[in-house]
Order: structure tokens, then C-alpha cells, then sequence
């Protein structure tokens, strides 16, 4: 029964660090997406610019 406990704790450690791995992905992912939407600056188009030309 040691050889099966030893191998059923490996697959847990192996499962338990897969989790964590996609879990800090995703928290990083979704960190990077908020902090780029709150950088973004979203100025409206100028369409009534007064271009002065010296000649």
C-alpha cells in the first residue's frame, strides 16, 4: 500500500502545482488587462482644428 499512497500524493503535489500555475495566470492576466483599460486615455477626435499657415 506505500508503493499506491506514494503514487496517489504525486499526482496530488503534480495536480495541486498545474492549479496554482493557471490560477497566478490568470490573476496576472486579468491585473495587466484592468491596469492597460485604467492607462488607456480615451481623448475625443478634434474635428474643428485652426491650421495657421506663415507664409
Amino acid at each position: 500500500m506505500k508503493v499506491y499512497d506514494k503514487e496517489i500524493y504525486n499526482k496530488q503535489e503534480s495536480l495541486r502545482t498545474i492549479v496554482v500555475v493557471i490560477i497566478v495566470f490568470l490573476l496576472g492576466f486579468f491585473a495587466g488587462y484592468l491596469a492597460h483599460s485604467f492607462n488607456e486615455t480615451h481623448e475625443p477626435e478634434n474635428t474643428n482644428s485652426t491650421y495657421i499657415v506663415d507664409t
